[in-house]
């Protein structure tokens, strides 16, 4: 499922393209709509992948900053 929006995108843009040399402007329309449609959540899913990453190392940051608050109260008292 990693990259089947980007095929979906092609097929709706050659869609599009075949029925406005067709002169049906309104299916265009709706094919192209589905194709950006397409476009955009595959970019999402490159995101949310590539961000997967980041939500790992907040994680263990948010473990540290317990400790050092722990730390910081220990020492002030």
């Amino acid at each position: 499922m990693k990259n089947v929006w980007v095929p979906i995108a092609a097929v709706c843009t050659l869609a599009a393209i075949v029925l406005v040399i067709r002169l049906n402007f309104e299916a265009s329309f709706v094919v192209a709509a589905i194709g950006a449609v397409a476009w955009f959540l595959n970019y999402r899913q490159q995101v949310r992948t590539r961000l997967g990453g980041f939500e790992d190392e907040d994680e263990s940051f948010e473990g540290r900053a317990v400790d050092e608050k722990q730390n910081a109260e220990d020492s002030i008292s």
